[in-house]
């Protein structure tokens, strides 16, 4: 026997790779047909079997329910004792409509308009989405905005105890949002200021978010004003959450907005960057630094992506984030932002980022201020 015919040839490549992502698109309308189904809402009562979930919930052959329930076990959302079937910890918290926490919404929203995918081919080749996928984008707005706003407020609520015990606010002062969406961010930083607990949002009202301490606080002059702004068809969701609060909301480009200079104590840009065009993108964070006082606090939240030229290793660690950006081309003309770009925009401004929390997981976000202030460096 040769040496040649010793040698040991390294094993082929398994397809595994790429069925995984074949099956993401079936385990996603597996995830989506059993919240149509109410599975998650009816196992929130407790554990029940495949006929009785299929009665529950219409399904005319128990054979089929059980071979949902099966994936959906495969996939970590729901557990079973080989008989009846229950909600995993995941699903009982995030998929379940009646939770505080449901992301119920978001599984239907998050993915953009569905005609995008299909078309992202064309859409990368043109260098923009086609109009109907970005119309489609617009008359999603109301809905994608009002699906984020319970995560968006409890990562608002974590950023404000943040500002709060490193002394960079003092819960009082303007606060602007560009791209303000449901109001979220508005309602939480301002019951912060107003007194409530901000991490927990004790004192808002459960059913609608609202703080009457929020309005009494203004009153008294603790809480100067805050300013939303965001297109005509978003605002309607702010104005609803923020009903009674000493809140402007301007309609139209937060780019092209009146809005006072130099007079901020918080500007919130959360989720927006990565929709724009990298010159629009620059364009709004050098608009939101001049909106600044002198020490007040830039809030950049975004899924930053890795850079360009990462190892392969960073990027399946950022699977999450680099869907999220690839999900923003789809439909806009949008990549993401990385943090390296962030932070080569702020330099040119003459600011910096004094820290990076993470409220929530997978919710990054920057406080930054002007680099002549008082609150140090990173």
């Amino acid at each position: 026997m040769t040496a040649r015919s010793r040698e040991v040839r390294p094993a082929e490549p398994g397809p595994a790779p790429v069925w995984d992502v074949i099956n993401g698109f079936a385990a996603y309308w597996a995830l989506s047909a059993a919240i149509d189904l109410d599975i998650f809402e009816q196992l929130a009562d407790g554990p029940a079997t495949s006929a009785e979930l299929a009665d529950a919930t219409g399904v005319s052959d128990a054979a089929d329910l059980t071979l949902l329930a099966q994936l959906l076990t495969a996939k970590g959302l729901l557990d079973t004792d080989g008989e009846r079937w229950s909600n995993s910890a995941a699903s009982a918290r995030f998929l379940v409509p009646s939770s505080a926490a449901s992301m119920v919404e978001l599984v239907r929203h998050s993915p953009g308009p569905k005609q995008g995918w299909p078309a992202l081919a064309s859409t990368l080749r043109d260098g923009r989405p086609a109009a109907p996928i970005t119309d489609a984008l617009d008359a999603l707005y109301p809905a994608l905005v009002a699906a984020t706003a319970a995560t968006q407020a409890a990562v608002a609520r974590g950023v404000a105890l943040e500002l709060r015990s490193r002394g960079l606010w003092d819960g009082t002062g303007l606060i602007v949002d560009l791209g303000c969406g449901s109001g979220a961010w508005l309602q939480s930083l301002l019951a912060a200021g107003a007194g409530a607990d901000p991490a927990t949002g004790a004192g808002a009202d459960p059913a609608t978010g609202a703080d009457a301490r929020v309005g009494a606080a203004a009153d008294a002059g603790a809480v100067a004003s805050a300013i939303g702004v965001d297109l005509p068809l978003v605002l309607p969701a702010a104005q609803e959450r923020l009903a009674g609060h000493d809140v402007t909301l301007v309609a139209g480009d937060y780019l092209e907005a009146d809005l006072p200079s130099r007079r901020a104590a918080i500007v919130v840009l959360a989720h927006v960057l990565r929709a724009e065009s990298a010159p629009r993108a620059e364009a709004l964070l050098g608009r939101a630094l001049d909106l600044l006082a002198e020490d007040g606090v830039l809030l950049v939240a975004d899924y930053f992506r890795p850079p360009d030229g990462a190892s392969t290793d960073t990027y399946a660690a950022a699977v999450h984030d680099l869907t999220l950006a690839l999900t923003m081309r789809a439909s806009t003309v949008g990549r993401g932002i990385t943090e390296p770009t962030l932070a080569a925009w702020c330099a040119t401004r003459g600011a910096h980022t004094v820290a990076v929390v993470e409220p929530v997981p997978r919710q990054r976000v920057h406080l930054i201020t002007s680099s002549g202030g008082t609150h140090g460096t990173l």
